[in-house]
């Protein structure tokens, strides 16, 4: 035995441990993504990481613990610009454009996402659910609830129930994504091009505004 055998064995930094953590999400995102469906194993995450799938117990506790690190991942930076979004000195109608905006953009970013969040608030494990409402749909209604109020208190928006509001503008935002398949059928291409993405957001955002608005509003203040 040498001298090098006889030292001590480094335990992993945290660095490394945060590395492998980081590497997990990313593969799971990646398999979402590719897939367009919320079906993974913990096989496909452990072959698409390169890692075995026990750091997935160590680091998330099990499958839909690491899910639900994802999803607040991916969550995190659409919830801060919300932040920002409100407080700018732009238009309530305006603030609503670049929500649909920022909305669409995200699930551009992420297509699984709305479908992983609604999914795991139909877990049986009620922690898992509850997490779920507590860190991304209650910040998020919120949110939506100060800009229909505002809108509401200058005279430009109808009174409008903040979680119709949520259904109908997350539902918009998301079926693009979920329909990829159809669209392929009937346009050739499951592409969704930055062009494509734009026109959407364009028309979710003046549906919406012509909904909440004030007839005598909509011209003026709905515009991009």
């Amino acid at each position: 035995m040498t001298a090098a055998d006889n030292k001590p064995k480094h335990k992993p930094t945290k660095k490394k441990k945060n590395n492998s953590k980081d590497q997990l999400l990313i593969a799971a995102s990646t398999i979402l993504t590719e897939r367009n469906a919320i079906d993974i194993s913990l096989s496909d995450i452990a072959e698409a990481s390169g890692l075995n799938s026990a750091l997935i117990k160590y680091h998330f506790g099990n499958k839909e613990g690491l899910l639900l690190a994802l999803v607040a991942r991916d969550a995190a930076s659409t919830l801060g610009l919300l932040d920002q979004l409100l407080a700018m000195h732009v238009s309530p109608a305006q603030k609503v454009r670049l929500h649909v905006a920022g909305v669409v953009k995200t699930y551009a970013k992420f297509p699984y996402l709305n479908r992983l969040i609604h999914t795991l608030m139909d877990s049986k494990d009620p922690i898992v659910a509850e997490e779920m409402v507590n860190f991304f749909v209650k910040p998020l209604l919120e949110s939506q609830t100060k800009i229909l109020e505002e809108g509401l208190q200058a005279g430009i928006f109808h009174k409008i129930d903040p979680m119709m509001f949520y259904y109908s503008v997350i539902g918009a935002c998301d079926y693009i994504f979920y329909a990829r398949h159809s669209r392929k059928i009937v346009t050739g291409n499951t592409e969704l091009t930055p062009e494509l993405r734009d026109k959407y957001i364009n028309f979710v955002a003046d549906t919406i505004l012509k909904t909440l608005c004030i007839e005598k509003e909509t011209e003026k203040l709905a515009a991009p």
